[in-house]
């Protein structure tokens, strides 16, 4: 009894390795990423040789087989693997160098980061005048407050000394004031 050794898809360096030992003709293959941006991978039957090829279909048509295998089921697992592999393989497949090098062109952010540091050290330092400003304002109203506060409550102390606790009538309290 021979023990099967299980298929492994994985992308290394953007390239997408297929580990097929259990295709008729065991194979390692790999695809550059890059190269194959608009491909596609899918599953051929053979009806001669009475077999099942997993191919790579290019956007010029060219068709790159893969790997034989003896049923069906055996290449659509492999299939799926390759799709879970891509799928998971974000920012692996076209990086940002590729993009660059692409027709967009890129826009210099220096001068733009600059300015913006500027600005945004003005506008942080005028915040803190604002802010600094406010607090003056308050801290005078403050205390220019507690000393006519101090002299109220001492006014009113001494008005109403001898009347603590006891109900008087509004105009009563008001005369006293």
């Amino acid at each position: 009894m021979t023990k099967e050794t299980p298929t492994n898809v994985t992308i290394v360096d953007r390239k997408l390795i297929l580990s097929l030992p259990n295709a008729q003709m065991p194979v390692i293959w790999q695809a550059d990423l890059e190269k194959a941006q608009s491909s596609a991978f899918t599953i051929q039957e053979d009806k001669k040789a009475k077999t099942f090829v997993l191919i790579l279909k290019t956007k010029g048509e060219e068709v790159d087989e893969i790997a034989h295998f003896d049923n069906k089921q055996a290449s659509v697992d492999v299939l799926m693997e390759i799709s879970q592999a891509l799928q998971g393989a974000h920012g692996q497949i076209k990086p940002n160098d590729i993009v660059s090098n692409s027709n967009a062109q890129a826009v210099p952010a220096s001068s733009n980061n600059t300015r913006d540091n500027k600005i945004g050290a003005i506008l942080s330092l005028v915040l803190v005048l604002v802010l600094i400003l406010i607090w003056v304002i308050f801290a005078s109203n403050n205390v220019n407050l507690g000393k006519h506060g101090a002299n109220d409550f001492a006014h009113s102390n001494t008005n109403s000394q001898g009347s603590s606790g006891v109900a008087i009538s509004a105009d009563d309290f008001l005369n006293n004031r």
